[in-house]
């Protein structure tokens, strides 16, 4: 439990914090000690890694069958901590901080501070195929967030110095003060407000001259230095940035599906942590340079030292050893092994070019520190702190160019494909919608086919202007749809395209003639801007739901419909931050997030969850049905299959809540 301070000192901070003048200066102040919090947090990580690692291999290497069995060992230790102590600490990282700002304000329990340095550090010094950014930014977002507790900040302050503290631990840890301010502004809040940006940028200059002083600041990725001999580099660039967004999806799209595959495998959190230590270990033994972070062979590929061949099988064997250790249990980032990925492809497409056009191609190593950035820009959708943080880790910064072209072109492909990044992509599925800045909008976060309703009214091309006015006349509409005898569309009828037949008294002519040479269409898997626009656009107020394969008419949505669904996403967005907020003020703690998945012999199949009786700190965040999200309220009635996705507070009761979806 956090202690905060008394009141007079509250009172005195709140008018402080209030005063247009002052703010500044007080952020300021807090910020530059978050700061220095996130450097110093930052060396005691990295020294914790080498302890672990000489505890483990014994200040060597040695490429004997045992070796294997150490990354499981490691994977067992992390699994019981995050189990039984601090959930937070388990996966990547960034996750549970945008988490925790999403539906908690900012606000982190202190034990992930503690054991959110531990975890990674065991699963890094064993050999886990994971970085330290994730963690790091983990543990300067949880002393930022204690900071804020302890003084009794209000949520914007919380978060802000939140934020501050991952600015510092990134920016300490790889030395790159420009690249940790964007990832605290980009990544975590996803805003570049003004307010935000002095306190981010402020403490991860403190954090990385804390480091800096202590550790020495050369840059850990230091090159000779480039030059780009020919202006077709830049497209060769662009070529690269398209193949690295391709990789970064498969990437992200691979730690979701890893972690998919063992939550559903049913067995004890520590046989998933073995097994996976084990296919960790195996790797290792085959190719040891993807156990632990891997910048060793980041610098060989950087260097052209690496041939065609073994970059192709480390990538592969890295990709494959770091899934495996995130989703069996692991307690690690992936931002440097998206480096390690990136460094590997960018050096097979300049080793390949320098084949096929050396005289174009003088130094291929160029396209391994683009190809770095790129996967990253591309899988964490921050292609600022993609760009900077390559430039500043390497020292080079007249790679500037490529590296921009390169970052640029994969975020854009991947962007096309999902907005989702590999932080968001996990939450997004389990009902925390995470908004990018101003530029999101909430329309583009729902589907067509939930806001969509049933066609329950509608005509085919054979009726005649008679049966089209009593049809129009018994729904009180001023459209309907038309269909063909197969259930495809044949066009949108509406009153005014009636009323000159009606005129006339031609009550027999078929409506085939009336009806537009083209009508706007909308799919299922559309969102709602698109809707949007298409009913600016054509001036309509009813757009048909067509199968995009079978040209089946499946439903109807109106403009009524898109303001509805709207509101309802918005109601319970609001509402479930207000009920969370609430049972935190009661008992004073941050709670925690838990997600379960019913099997068809769980008790709480087949009843509502109003049926349960939850205890008063549990809150149903949302319910993961088939791929969708259901919006959970009372009559919500359970399935075999659902991820039920609960917060609960205290932390003490999340044993007996869980007791109420195990099987009979």
């Amino acid at each position: 439990m956090i202690q905060p301070l008394s009141n007079t000192w509250r009172t005195r901070l709140s008018t402080q914090l209030s005063s247009p003048y002052r703010e500044p200066i007080v952020v300021g102040l807090l910020s530059l000690i978050i700061g220095v919090i996130g450097g110093v947090g930052a060396i005691i990580f990295r020294d914790l890694i080498h302890i672990f690692y000489t505890v483990f291999h014994g200040g060597h290497f040695e490429l004997s069958p045992l070796r294997a069995l150490i990354p499981a060992v490691g994977l067992t230790i992390v699994g019981f901590i995050t189990h039984y102590f601090a959930r937070e600490v388990k996966g990547h990282g960034v996750p549970q901080i945008l988490e925790s700002l999403a539906l908690r304000g900012g606000k982190v329990r202190p034990r992930v501070a503690f054991f959110g340095i531990l975890a990674p550090a065991i699963t890094i010094g064993a050999g886990g195929s994971v970085g330290r950014e994730g963690p790091i930014a983990l543990i300067g977002g949880a002393f930022g967030s204690i900071v804020g507790q302890a003084l009794r900040l209000s949520d914007k302050y919380t978060s802000l110095l939140l934020a501050c503290g991952s600015a510092a631990g990134i920016a300490a840890t790889f030395n790159a003060p420009i690249a940790g301010g964007f990832f605290g502004l980009e990544v975590i809040l996803g805003s570049y407000s003004m307010g935000a940006i002095m306190p981010v940028f402020l403490s991860a200059v403190t954090g990385a001259t804390v480091f800096d002083a202590i550790m020495g600041s050369q840059p850990p990725l230091q090159t000779a230095p480039f030059h780009v001999m020919h202006p077709i580099a830049l497209l060769f660039m662009i070529i690269l940035g398209a193949i690295a967004g391709f990789l970064g999806l498969a990437y992200s799209r691979g730690l979701t599906w890893i972690e998919d595959v063992l939550h559903s495998w049913q067995a004890p959190f520590w046989v998933k942590t073995s097994v996976g230590g084990l296919a960790v270990g195996a790797l290792g033994l085959a190719f040891p340079q993807v156990l632990g972070v891997g910048y060793a062979s980041i610098h060989a590929a950087l260097s052209g030292q690496l041939a065609i061949g073994l970059l192709l099988i480390l990538f592969l064997f890295k990709y494959m050893a770091t899934l495996i250790t995130v989703g069996s249990g692991g307690s690690g980032g992936v931002f440097a092994p998206s480096l390690f990925l990136g460094s590997m492809v960018g050096g097979v497409f300049g080793e390949g070019l320098q084949k096929l056009v050396p005289g174009l191609i003088p130094h291929p190593q160029i396209y391994a520190i683009a190809g770095m950035g790129a996967i990253f820009a591309a899988a964490a959708q921050a292609p600022f702190v993609a760009i900077t943080i390559l430039l500043e880790v390497t020292g080079d910064y007249q790679l500037t160019p490529v590296v921009m072209a390169a970052c640029v072109t994969a975020y854009v492909v991947h962007g096309v494909v999902s907005r989702d990044s590999m932080y968001t992509v996990k939450l997004t599925r389990r009902g925390i919608r995470i908004l990018s800045g101003n530029e999101v909008r909430p329309t583009e976060r729902i589907q067509v086919r939930t806001a969509m309703e049933p066609l329950q009214i509608s005509l085919t091309a054979a009726d005649t202007v008679e049966n089209a006015f009593h049809t129009l006349s018994i729904a009180r509409d001023h459209e309907v749809i038309v269909t063909s005898a197969e259930g495809r569309l044949a066009g949108v009828l509406s009153l005014s395209d009636l009323r000159e037949k009606l005129d006339l008294g031609d009550l027999t002519a078929p409506i085939t003639d009336l009806l537009p040479a083209s009508t706007p269409t909308v799919h299922p898997d559309q969102n709602l801007e698109d809707a949007l626009r298409l009913f600016s656009l054509h001036e309509v107020d009813l757009l048909p739901v067509v199968d995009e394969r079978t040209g089946q008419v499946e439903g109807v949505l109106t403009q009524r419909d898109v303001v509805r669904s709207y509101n309802a996403s918005t109601l319970h967005s609001t509402t479930l931050s207000a009920r969370i907020r609430q049972v935190q003020r009661e008992l004073s703690e941050p709670g925690q997030l838990t997600s379960v998945r019913l099997t068809s012999q769980s008790q709480a199949v087949d009843k509502t969850l109003a049926e349960l009786h939850f205890p008063r700190g549990v809150v149903v965040v949302s319910i993961e049905r088939e791929g969708e999200v259901v919006v959970p309220n009372g009559q919500t009635r359970l399935q075999a299959g659902d991820g039920v996705l609960l917060f609960i507070l205290p932390v003490s009761i999340t044993e007996q809540v869980l007791r109420i979806f195990r099987a009979y």
